[in-house]
C-alpha cells in the first residue's frame, strides 16, 4: 500500500485547501506549516531539564507564541468547523486515506493542495501541495476509488520538521504496542 517503513496512521479531518497562488503564497505556506509543525513538536517534548533550559526553553516560548499567532489568525479568517476524519497514513511525501466518496477530491494527476489537519482540537492544518496519484485496486476487488494518494513536495525545513513528527510517533506506537504485549509485572 505505502513505500514507507514508518508513518503516522490515524483517523484525521481533512478537507481541500487552497492551492499556492504564486512563489510568495508558497512561501506563506510553507512558513506556516514550519510553525505548525514546530509547535506539535514542542508540544509533544517533554520538559526541559534545567541544563537545556536556556536556549531551547526561548526557542521553544518563541514556536509556542508563532502557533497561538496562527490560530488567532486562523480563526479571524472564519476557518469554520473540523472538516470530516478520514482514515489516514501519512509518510514522508506520502498521504493516503480511505474515501466513501472520491469524486469529492481531484481526479489522478491533478495538482491540488489537502489540508490535514494532524490535531484535531488545534484548527490549524498542515497544507500538503502536491499531485494526485492513481490507486491500482487491491487483488479481487473493484473498490479502487475508495482509496486516495496525493503526493507532496515540501520545501527542506518543512520536510525535516514532518519526518521528526512522524517518527517520533511511530516510536511512540511501537512502545504502547510493545507495552500492550509485554506489559510488566509492578
Amino acid at each position: 500500500m505505502t513505500e514507507h517503513a514508518v508513518v503516522l496512521q490515524g483517523h484525521l479531518p481533512l478537507a481541500l485547501g487552497e492551492w499556492p497562488g504564486d512563489a510568495g503564497a508558497c512561501s506563506a505556506l510553507m512558513a506556516d506549516n514550519l510553525a505548525l509543525l514546530r509547535a506539535l513538536l514542542v508540544m509533544d517534548d517533554h520538559p526541559a531539564s534545567n541544563d537545556e533550559e536556556g536556549h531551547e526553553g526561548l526557542s521553544n516560548l518563541e514556536t509556542k507564541v508563532d502557533l497561538l499567532l496562527l490560530l488567532v489568525s486562523a480563526d479571524i479568517k472564519g476557518l469554520g468547523p473540523t472538516p470530516l476524519s478520514y482514515a489516514c497514513i501519512l509518510g514522508s511525501a506520502d498521504l493516503y486515506w480511505d474515501c466513501s466518496d472520491p469524486a469529492i477530491f481531484p481526479t489522478a494527476h491533478s495538482k491540488t493542495c489537502i489540508a490535514l489537519f494532524l490535531r484535531p482540537r488545534i484548527a490549524m492544518p498542515l497544507l500538503l501541495p502536491g499531485t494526485m496519484q492513481p490507486i491500482s485496486a487491491p487483488a479481487g476487488t473493484s473498490d479502487a476509488h475508495s482509496r486516495c494518494h496525493l503526493h507532496f513536495h515540501l520545501d527542506s525545513r518543512v520536510q525535516e520538521s514532518l519526518d521528526r513528527l512522524i517518527f517520533r510517533h511511530h516510536r511512540r506506537a511501537v512502545a504502547r504496542d510493545k507495552d500492550q504485549h509485554h506489559p510488566t509485572n509492578e
